[in-house]
């Protein structure tokens, strides 16, 4: 999620930038409409930060979330309320058409993949494994973005790039690798491999995204594709929804399912567009790398997990990874 975080700056994740689990939205702005304020820090930088704060803290809010009702009841409730936010948000601001039939039905085949396909593993993972160490492995998407494009020859992968995929994959293996005997989540790899099959996930979403995000408005997007991957996901969810005593969940459950929805998939949206119309992609799309370092902040806190040399080594390679990436593209 959403980075989703980033990406080059033709085409911009937020996370979760990093992927967090929210839709993350992966449209760039046009060059005319993004409007540069200098290199000052204004209050749009702020709400960045409060952005960045808010996906970096749906890992904790996720994890609480799955622990505390049935996972799959969890995922679709957030992502249906996420839905119905962005929705509403789409109708009030956005004056241009909707996508033509045949653009929408691609959008919905590739959200079957990136909000479908892509939360089934990070649902699966991030339970299982500790919030800090899921934020780190999904931050390395630019790496897996960059490989992608190279495999599929839409991206020339030169030295640069070459070396910061690699830091970036080490980084990956060393905190999957120094997860596994971590006293607080023994078991911790089956959730580390899912969260990495996410993150393959979600490049192979946004290569396949692309062309569309490039010429289409960005919150359509998000919308349309949003809605390919949460209708399988409710119709395999309604088991679950059926036996979750939905009177009886506690305050804290709540609030999980709304800030996973109305924060992480809401106001951190409208923030997000918010920095791309104001300061341009690439400014918004560094406040994404707070993400990872704000959760495991997050997991220390609230969980007492405290960041390991491996996890701490780990957001080393993978972050330097991302630097000589973004110089290489």
């Amino acid at each position: 999620m959403d980075y989703l975080r980033g990406m080059s700056s033709s085409v911009v994740p937020a996370p979760s930038a990093v992927p967090t689990g929210a839709a993350t939205p992966v449209a760039p702005m046009p060059a005319a409409a993004a409007r540069t304020s200098g290199s000052g820090i204004g209050g749009t930088d702020a709400l960045l930060v409060l952005m960045a704060l808010i996906w970096g803290g749906n890992f904790f809010a996720v994890q609480y979330g799955a622990a505390h009702m049935d996972a799959w009841a969890f995922n679709a409730a957030r992502m249906t309320l996420g839905l119905v936010v962005l929705v509403v948000l789409a109708l009030a601001t956005v004056r241009v058409p909707w996508p033509s039939r045949a653009d929408t039905l691609r959008l919905l085949g590739c959200g079957v993949i990136g909000n479908g396909i892509y939360q089934l593993l990070f649902i699966g993972g991030v339970p299982r494994t500790r919030g800090g160490s899921a934020s780190l492995i999904l931050a390395a998407s630019p790496a897996v973005l960059a490989l992608i494009g190279w495999l599929t020859r839409t991206e020339k992968l030169t030295r640069q790039l070459l070396v910061g995929v690699a830091c970036s994959i080490a980084g990956v293996a060393m905190v999957m690798l120094g997860d596994q005997a971590h006293p607080s989540r023994p078991g911790s790899m089956l959730g580390n491999v899912l969260v990495a099959a996410a993150c393959l996930t979600w490049g192979v979403y946004a290569t396949l995204l692309r062309p569309l995000a490039a010429r289409l408005n960005g919150l359509h997007v998000t919308v349309i594709t949003l809605i390919g991957g949460v209708v399988p996901l409710v119709a395999l969810a309604v088991p679950s929804l059926l036996r979750t005593p939905w009177t009886t969940l506690d305050t804290g459950t709540w609030g999980a399912i709304a800030y996973a929805g109305v924060g992480a998939m809401g106001l951190a949206y409208v923030i997000y567009y918010r920095g791309l119309a104001q300061l341009g992609p690439t400014r918004t799309s560094m406040y994404g790398n707070l993400q990872p370092f704000i959760a495991l902040l997050v997991a220390w806190q609230l969980q007492h997990d405290a960041p390991t040399v491996a996890q701490l080594l780990g957001a080393a390679g993978i972050l330097g990874g991302i630097v000589l990436a973004r110089r290489a593209s």
